[in-house]
């Protein structure tokens, strides 16, 4: 088991790619800290890799936010005792995004927050935790 003892943090997790990893992860032995906005999903998401055998605990956050990508990253460490993989995942392709000219800058800000913005604040609240030695967590 590739992943035994370890944590993974993955946004997006509550369907798609995300919850398939989330899966995927909890069979290779991780803990993973579900993270998602649609509370829903990511419960049902928990739900299965327990139903698995695996180990989750959920999260809500908006990953453009970033006061909700450190409260994600602090639930990782107080749930499982720090974060070894940091998974971005969470991604919109909102339904009017179209093209260039008839795409509304709201929606163009909106997806930029969430698929790149959100990137950016998981790897800046995430990262420290990563790469911090176990005896200064």
């Amino acid at each position: 088991m590739r992943l035994r003892n370890k944590v993974a943090l993955i946004t997006g997790a509550g369907s798609g790619i995300g919850r398939e990893s989330a899966l995927l992860f909890a069979r290779e032995g991780a803990a993973i800290l579900v993270v998602d906005v649609n509370e829903h999903a990511g419960g049902e998401t928990v739900v299965l890799v327990k139903q698995a055998g695996g180990r989750a605990a959920y999260c809500r956050a908006d990953v453009s936010k970033g006061g909700d990508c450190q409260q994600m990253v602090a639930r990782a460490e107080k749930e499982f005792g720090g974060l070894n993989v940091l998974f971005n995942n969470a991604g919109i392709m909102h339904a009017k995004d179209d093209d260039a000219i008839s795409t509304d800058e709201a929606i163009w800000d909106l997806t930029l927050d969430v698929n790149a913005k959100g990137v950016f604040l998981g790897c800046k609240y995430g990262i420290p935790l990563c790469s911090a030695p176990a005896a200064a967590r």
